[in-house]
């Protein structure tokens, strides 16, 4: 099924995949906002500037994952399956 939302396709097959993908997203954004914001002074202006730039992007993973979940129509390549081993 799909659903129209500002002239955007927001597709609502594989329900649990689709969710699944949106929390990991999520957990992403947590990450990245604490730390692009969360730095004090206390910690060295190098590190600080690390953990910025790491912030931001766990911030733009996090947008990807939430946007591709939602936006894609078909998951099968993008949230895959662990491969099988193969049997002895």
């Amino acid at each position: 099924m799909t659903v129209h939302l500002a002239g955007v396709r927001v597709h609502t097959s594989q329900l649990t995949l689709r969710v699944a993908g949106t929390l990991i997203g999520i957990g992403f954004l947590a990450v990245g906002a604490y730390a692009a914001f969360g730095a004090d002074d206390a910690i060295p202006a190098l590190a600080r500037e690390r953990t910025g730039w790491f912030g931001i992007t766990a911030l733009i993973g996090g947008a990807w994952a939430i946007g591709v979940s939602w936006l894609d129509a078909e998951l099968t390549g993008v949230w895959c399956r662990h491969p099988r081993r193969p049997r002895n």
